[in-house]
């Protein structure tokens, strides 16, 4: 699991800071504090936290979000109990300080934080300890809830990630990646997650600066099959931002694993920055489920990514003709030619159907990876350019030839075809020609929130291995049951357009 987000070009004002005391104080003498604080194993008795008063000040104390405390201005400080839960964990320590309107730049002393238990007194911060420290006001409702990494101390480094198994305490510091968003000045962060549980949820927060910039779920498959499990695909996604935001609303409220994003992403050409950020700024916002968890992605290139934006099955562009593309998803050294395994129930295989690789050299790659999952129940294949279309566009001959036939050797259950603009459905093919026993169903054909094309009447009469086709913006809702399989093709208003099944192969 990998995560990327763009950092769009220009300072970011008003970020925290990381020093020792004294500090500065506002204009209106306040100033927020924090740091993590590890507390030790061996919490013995009554365990009381003291947090010293800092002279003429009011002082209010948060214990991981929640406060415990305050002191009136001249107080001595603020003391709490403290849980035996917390026992050897690091929790937050959050700290605001409030005073008089005096001048701004008055200077405030590190507060000193005693812990005492067992008989004991513990000095966990004296005067010369360095605390995350911010003043400028209002603050943020979440300064002190972030996560209790000691990189919070690290205020200047630029972004911070954390995430952690929900209900586990303990918040896991990554340490993100960084590289070029293409020719832009804008940057991309990314961070490789490893050693996830399966089938468990994890939240995320990303900080710039110390500044929350957001927080986020996301879940983890299952690590053996699990009936009623579901992915949606499609592709074909941005013209406006209405239609975008709308299917991209729909994709969150079913709920799926995964979103197969088949190519034809932002639009940009391989030259439009700017649309790329609206891009990835509607998927954080809109693909969220109903529990609030964010769907992940695998996407797979479309010719709209690419400079030029042309079908050139034989004669395709380096990469460096789709450099939005490559420089966001990263991991893809091989081109975007890939395979993603869900244990050994179900696997996604992407092809680059002419946009910077050939078709026909991407061949013998893929009979072996289909060969080495030939035991896999569940076996889907996406790429752009369709094979057998709706006639909006000319059908890839050369995908015909090179790839289709490989696809009915080894039993792919579905092939999502993208690019047209329209939505389609097979009967299942073998050579072109309806198989109802063997054959492979190609789904598509790419409307996810672009305008449509028009159908020819009659068209199933004129392209007699069509089953369906239509012209309406949709995804596919992918259901996948113990003996079957059932296609779901949904519009953003949730109107299921078409449904079929059909049986697990023997």
């Amino acid at each position: 699991m990998a995560v990327h987000w763009i950092e769009s070009e220009g300072e970011l004002a008003g970020g925290w800071e990381s020093s020792a005391g004294p500090f500065v104080a506002s204009e209106n003498n306040s100033l927020a504090l924090r740091r993590a604080i590890e507390l030790p194993a061996d919490l013995a008795g009554q365990a009381v936290l003291a947090v010293g008063g800092t002279g003429g000040r009011s002082t209010e104390v948060y214990f991981d979000g929640r406060e415990v405390g305050r002191s009136a201005p001249g107080g001595t400080g603020v003391e709490f109990p403290v849980p035996a839960s917390a026992a050897g964990s690091r929790i937050l320590l959050g700290i605001l300080l409030r005073g008089a309107a005096n001048a701004e730049g008055d200077k405030i002393a590190a507060p000193r934080v005693i812990l005492r238990h067992g008989g004991k007194a513990l000095t966990l911060c004296d005067r010369d300890t360095v605390w995350n420290h911010h003043r400028e006001f209002p603050l943020d409702p979440r300064w002190n809830q972030v996560p209790p990494v000691k990189e919070l101390l690290e205020a200047e480094r630029g972004f911070l990630f954390a995430f952690r198994k929900v209900g586990d305490p303990r918040w896991i510091n990554a340490n993100p990646a960084v590289r070029p968003f293409g020719p832009t000045a804008h940057k991309v962060h990314s961070v490789d997650l490893e050693d996830l549980l399966p089938d468990s949820r994890y939240g995320f927060m990303i900080l710039r600066r110390g500044l929350v910039v957001g927080s986020w779920f996301f879940e983890t498959a299952p690590a053996t099959f699990r009936e009623g499990m579901s992915f949606v695909t499609g592709g074909d996604m941005f013209h406006t931002r209405e239609m975008l935001d709308g299917m991209n609303r729909r994709a969150g409220t079913e709920a799926p694993l995964f979103a197969l994003l088949g190519g034809d992403l932002a639009y940009a050409n391989g030259v439009d920055g700017n649309r790329w950020l609206e891009w990835t700024e509607s998927w954080t916002e809109c693909a969220i489920s109903p529990d609030g968890t964010m769907i992940p992605m695998i996407p797979v290139i479309g010719n709209h990514e690419v400079r030029g934006a042309a079908y050139r099955p034989t004669s395709a562009p380096p990469r460096a003709a789709a450099p939005f593309f490559y420089s966001l998803f990263l991991g893809m050294e091989d081109g975007s030619k890939f395979t993603v395994d869900f244990g050994d129930y179900l696997t996604v295989i992407a092809l680059d159907s002419g946009h910077t690789q050939n078709v026909a050299p991407q061949t013998p790659w893929l009979g072996e990876a289909l060969g080495q999952r030939r035991s896999f129940p569940y076996k889907f294949v996406c790429y752009h350019r369709p094979a057998w279309g709706t006639g909006a566009k000319a059908d890839a001959v050369e995908i015909q030839k090179a790839w289709c036939p490989l696809f009915e050797e080894h039993g792919v259950d579905a092939v999502f075809e993208n690019d047209h603009h329209t939505y389609k459905r097979t009967h299942p093919l073998t050579a072109g020609k309806r198989d109802d026993t063997g054959g492979v169903v190609y789904m598509g054909d790419g409307a996810w929130g672009v305008r449509t094309r028009g159908i020819a009447s009659g068209i199933e009469q004129k392209r007699p291995f069509l089953a369906r086709a239509e012209s309406a913006n949709h995804l596919i809702k992918v259901v996948l049951e113990k003996d079957r399989i059932r296609y779901e093709a949904i519009t953003a208003a949730g109107r299921r357009i078409d449904v079929s099944e059909r049986k697990l192969r023997p």
